[in-house]
């Protein structure tokens, strides 16, 4: 059974361990000279006549726990969950019913932009690629009371979401008048690769005269996976491996457009006067869905175990475990199928006002909640926009997030002739710890939660722009 899931596990912890859509750090939200704040709000408009996107990176990671709810402060010492001074309801109140993390990376391609009038056109095309998993609170529970007679274990809120795909965004921006500014994009979607669980049921019941083991849920790939079925209904399948790939044929597999999806965003600006403006942006809405290489592996029934009877050797746990693993395989009904499959895209919400104190600084509020399966993730961020001299910008901002995490971030635009370098970050660190495992010395930042960066260059035309609001004059 090891050597015949390992693929899967393997695709699946792919997509976590090396990389949703990313979300751009919120310090981007405010800066006008950066074109790339329409990815988070369409209807905003860069300042500039147009622009030119060259290749980008974006990378986002997001914890609903902080390293200082694993590895506690005990006073003299970090401890770690095998510590007897380790309190597990600090933990249960920073997991709750599961602990869900996130990885994403987003590589911009190229866009472009450019003015008509009051209407602002943006294209951008882009790779992304997209993890999130959910680890239920009931495994880490196990670390502090172990398997007591008369316990409920609930594993059902595992969750592995995995995928990787392409993205054309077009963009389109309008000034309706004075007050309302108003956006939409619309995102086609093209899957590479794809692998989802969809657990309905897990749970394990502990009694003096047996454990029961009650499952139901299914993994679903699209991806190059051969899968020989069992002979015998209902079997696990004989094996699961990766297929032997060309360079020709992964190029034409990564460059497919049939796995096909969309996606869309909204955004509206309303200056309440000329100090004041309020903003809001919903965006991606949408979905996936998975057509090429599918396999899907159901599961469904209930086991009873009532212990290994061994000795201390090595070859008799391992003899015993096998027993237990062909249990099993065989008690357990499988069923593999191909049938085609969703995955739903991540939707954020965004919210926020802006005051002007000078034409070259800005305050602003901002609040993004984001809507996941089991989870629901809300930060504040407060900012100040500053614009010294027309080729340069600087954001200073700082998130918050309801049960701790909270960070600093900033945001840079330098432009050198049309050339312009961006990098904008939230959540950086600023606090160190050394965790003591074992005699082995582990440096970590305690209170970090998130982390995300982004940074490219784009070829800037027009910059001080042709509106009633252009940027600081020549000179300044």
């Amino acid at each position: 059974m090891q050597k015949t899931i390992y693929p899967l596990l393997t695709l699946l912890f792919l997509f976590v361990l090396t990389s949703l859509r990313a979300q751009a750090p919120m310090g981007l939200y405010y800066m006008e000279t950066i074109p790339q704040s329409s990815f988070i709000n369409p209807a905003m408009q860069s300042r500039a006549n147009g622009f030119f996107a060259l290749p980008s990176l974006n990378q986002n990671f997001k914890s609903d726990i902080a390293f200082k709810s694993i590895f506690q402060d005990a006073g003299s010492e970090w401890v770690t969950p095998l510590s007897k001074r380790y309190d597990f309801s600090k933990l249960k109140r920073s997991a709750g019913q599961a602990v869900n993390l996130q990885e994403a990376a987003d590589i911009g391609l190229m866009g472009l932009g450019f003015r008509s009038g009051r209407d602002y056109f943006t294209l951008n095309l882009s790779v992304k690629t997209v993890a999130q998993s959910g680890i239920p609170y009931d495994i880490l529970r196990i670390a502090d009371k172990g398997f007591p007679s008369g316990s409920v274990f609930d594993f059902s809120t595992t969750q592995i979401k995995g995928y990787a795909y392409k993205e054309i965004a077009l963009g389109y921006s309008r000034e309706w008048n004075d007050k309302l500014t108003l956006g939409i994009k619309i995102k086609p979607l093209f899957g590479m690769m794809g692998a989802t669980t969809d657990i309905k049921s897990f749970q394990l019941k502990t009694s003096r005269q047996a454990w029961e083991v009650t499952v139901a849920g299914s993994i679903s790939t699209s991806a190059p996976l051969e899968i020989i079925e069992a002979a015998t209904a209902n079997d696990f399948p004989e094996s699961v491996d990766f297929k032997n790939l060309a360079s020709d044929d992964l190029s034409n597999y990564l460059t497919s457009f049939n796995n096909s999806g969309i996606a869309l965003d909204f955004g509206a600006v309303y200056a309440l006067n000329k100090r004041w403006s309020f903003s809001a942006a919903l965006v991606n809405l949408g979905y996936l869905k998975w057509k090429d290489d599918l396999n899907t592996l159901s599961f469904s029934g209930e086991y009873s175990f009532d212990g290994l009877d061994v000795d201390a050797s090595d070859d008799d746990l391992d003899a015993a475990l096998e027993i237990l693993e062909e249990d099993f395989k065989t008690l357990i009904d499988y069923k593999v199928s191909h049938d085609k499959f969703s995955t739903s895209l991540s939707p954020e919400l965004y919210a926020g006002t802006l005051y002007e104190v000078t034409p070259s600084l800005t305050l602003g509020v901002l609040a993004r909640s984001i809507f996941q399966k089991n989870n629901y993730r809300q930060d504040f961020n407060f900012s100040a926009n500053i614009q010294p001299y027309s080729f340069v910008a600087l954001n200073l901002n700082y998130s918050l997030r309801p049960g701790g995490g909270n960070g600093l971030g900033t945001a840079v635009s330098i432009l050198m002739g049309p050339l312009q370098l961006y990098v904008a970050a939230d959540y950086l660190p600023t606090q160190l710890a050394t965790v003591n495992i074992d005699g082995d010395e582990l440096t970590m930042f305690p209170n970090a939660r998130n982390l995300t960066v982004k940074m490219g260059l784009n070829l800037i035309f027009g910059r001080h722009g042709n509106r009633d609001k252009p940027m600081l004059a020549r000179g300044q």
